[in-house]
């Protein structure tokens, strides 16, 4: 018997989390073990000590420059995996938002697919609107330490998005090719064009649009009901909007489960 596993938001990043946790243990427990074991083999090699009349020789050496070495090296892997840990942590907040954002969508008859399988990438989630598809990429961007509305402003001119201390193109970018694969991928299982229109979130951001109806939708999220609304071409029909949900269903894996 054989179903399929409609992915919870974040799934991907959980494995990541996970992966970076056991990689995190491992290289902490060698730091830890690898220190005194070598100590008691160094001085399982003397039977007697003269603290007064130790001197380092070459061994000595060898082995002391050795395990600094080794240190050093499994306290970068440390601080890396530390670190990848915490950014994919603030990511999988920022999905959970978004996620949490647009489950009202669901109430209206709309659906909603988390960490949707892609090639090489996941797409953090598809909604199936009125007269459209929608492909969400979401971002998690720290704030400033300063307070107020214009520490929590980003602006967009249809190209660029401009943080308070820096500019980035990249996410945009991203959301457009993911958006772009989506409608190839679902026109061709459905057997007519599908039209996808690229979201990129950014939770907890307040979005200052400089030009109209830009290629790119950029918003938080907080209020997703454009997705809900019909400005976005002909309706679509109830019957291909269930092709649609077919076809994204079965990018899924396939789980196999005993009788």
């Amino acid at each position: 018997m054989t179903f399929k596993v409609i992915n919870l938001p974040g799934e991907g990043l959980r494995k990541s989390i996970a992966r970076h946790d056991e990689a995190f243990d491992e290289t902490l427990t060698l730091i830890v073990v690898v220190g005194p074991i070598t100590l008691a083999a160094w001085l399982a090699t003397i039977q007697q000590i003269d603290w007064g009349s130790v001197r380092l020789g070459l061994g000595e050496v060898v082995i002391v420059v050795g395990l600094a070495i080794f240190l050093g090296i499994t306290s970068a892997r440390l601080f890396r995996h530390a670190a990848a840990r915490r950014r994919y942590k603030e990511g999988l907040a920022a999905e959970l938002a978004v996620a949490q954002a647009l489950m009202p969508l669901m109430a209206d008859g709309l659906s909603v697919f988390h960490d949707f399988p892609a090639e090489g990438f996941n797409i953090d989630h598809v909604v199936i609107g009125r007269s459209a598809v929608f492909s969400v990429e979401t971002k998690a961007r720290k704030k400033p330490p300063e307070r107020g509305s214009a520490a929590a402003r980003v602006r967009y001119d249809g190209r660029r998005l401009e943080f308070p201390s820096h500019s980035e193109t990249r996410p945009l970018e991203q959301a457009l090719a993911q958006a772009r694969w989506l409608e190839k991928f679902l026109s061709s299982g459905v057997g007519e064009p599908v039209r996808v229109i690229p979201v990129l979130a950014l939770p907890g951001w307040y979005v200052e649009q400089t030009v109209p109806r830009p290629e790119i939708v950029v918003n938080n999220c907080h209020n997703p009901r454009l997705m809900a609304s019909r400005n976005f071409g002909d309706e679509l029909s109830e019957s291909k909007r269930k092709r649609i949900a077919h076809v994204l269903v079965e990018r899924y894996p396939n789980v196999v489960a005993e009788d």
